[in-house]
């Protein structure tokens, strides 16, 4: 059984600095006089500069342990050692060192928990809001139909939570499925490194399984884009807006709320919903016109179409929306898979346009050349931080 108050389990590796911004954070959480929360601070390889932060830090509510492993890990064999600790604890919070929590966060994982442990097709709780689809780089635009969660197709690596059945189900699924075989993943995921990402491993399971994790509309976490196992310098790309006070949380009911596919587009009974005749199982949703496979006789997509049974414009966010204009433009449309043709590059630099607001001529060689001169005279410090 899952329990309602989940332990908090930090997975921390040679970033000290950066652990000790969490801790900081986590020292403001919103948390009940009345309430126990275990924290765990994992250290890969017992690094003895983030073991000392750890030892160091007080924490008033609840057991503290920190684990220092003798051996490497790695990232990916780390956040499985720690998410095998949902079997002990009944539910955790899993945080890699390099985030930042807002104090509302364990709030909102609290009810979160308890509103979905018991919906199989539910696999995790994601306390991260993506505000750009990490496969594109566009600008992702979630349809809000007035609860505070949606459910999307991929994991979360940026603060999630698991009951101890959400966690065994991937366990052994992973058991059975170690090399992740006859998935089809989105192309750049495909990409990714085996041995070095949970993430991927845990997105096959979603797809292989159709299960989603559940996914707030404004961040509880957000990531600082330190430099680590996954980017050599910083980024700053991954910093999303977070939450600001505290809520009644809305939770979506599943399954008829909104809900993603792997692919960050609108899963085809999602559209079925709300724009009947539309969507369902014979239609695949393609409105970045990416997808390199598609299964079902109709398509509905901003790739050109010879015979469309219908056209939309490009009017409103998000595309979806537009929908609701038929007749009023042809920039996606609905018809048979076997009528369209490829995405030619032109139209993709209109989406991405629309998607995330055209850059100035000015401030894309800006940004440019910032980059040029910082290979060049091997500046490395986090312009982040510095004027």
């Amino acid at each position: 059984m899952h329990q309602s108050h989940p332990a908090i389990v930090i997975v921390a590796y040679d970033r000290p600095a950066s652990l000790a911004r969490l801790l900081g954070s986590l020292q403001r959480l919103e948390l009940s006089s009345e309430v126990e929360v275990p924290l765990v601070v994992s250290v890969d390889a017992g690094t003895p500069s983030c073991v000392q932060v750890a030892e160091a830090y007080t924490w008033a509510h609840g057991p503290k342990e920190v684990i220092a492993h003798p051996r490497r890990l790695g990232l990916r064999e780390h956040v499985l050692v720690c998410g095998d600790l949902s079997e002990r604890f009944g539910s955790v919070i899993v945080l890699e060192d390099d985030l930042y929590v807002v104090p509302e966060a364990y709030r909102y994982v609290t009810g979160a928990v308890d509103h979905y442990a018991d919906e199989p097709t539910v696999a995790g709780i994601s306390l991260y809001s993506f505000r750009i689809d990490e496969y594109l780089g566009l600008a992702f635009h979630p349809l809000d139909d007035g609860y505070d969660t949606f459910f999307m197709q991929t994991p979360s690596s940026s603060g999630q939570a698991w009951t101890s059945r959400q966690w065994r189900g991937f366990r052994e699924w992973l058991d059975g499925h170690p090399h992740l075989e006859g998935v089809h993943l989105p192309e750049p995921a495909a990409r990714w490194d085996s041995g070095r990402s949970w993430k991927k491993a845990f997105l096959a399971y979603l797809i292989d399984t159709d299960r989603y994790y559940a996914f707030p509309r404004v961040g509880l976490t957000t990531n600082c884009g330190d430099p680590g196992t996954h980017f050599s310098r910083e980024a700053i790309n991954t910093a999303t807006p977070v939450f600001l006070g505290t809520r009644d949380w809305r939770f979506a009911p599943w399954p008829n709320s909104l809900r993603y596919d792997a692919w960050f587009e609108p899963h085809s009974d999602t559209i079925e919903r709300w724009w009947p005749g539309l969507g369902g199982p014979e239609v695949t949703i393609d409105f970045f016109g990416s997808k390199d496979r598609i299964d079902t006789p109709l398509l509905l997509s901003s790739r050109p179409c010879i015979a469309p049974i219908e056209s939309f414009p490009m009017i409103l966010l998000p595309f979806a929306q537009n929908l609701s204009l038929p007749g009023e433009g042809a920039f996606f449309h609905f018809g048979k898979a076997s009528d369209f043709e490829p995405l030619p590059p032109p139209k993709r630099r209109k989406i991405f346009e629309a998607s995330n607001g055209q850059i100035g001529k000015d401030i894309s060689a800006g940004i440019l050349w910032d980059r040029l001169v910082r290979r060049v005279t091997r500046d490395t410090r986090d312009p982040r931080l510095t004027d």
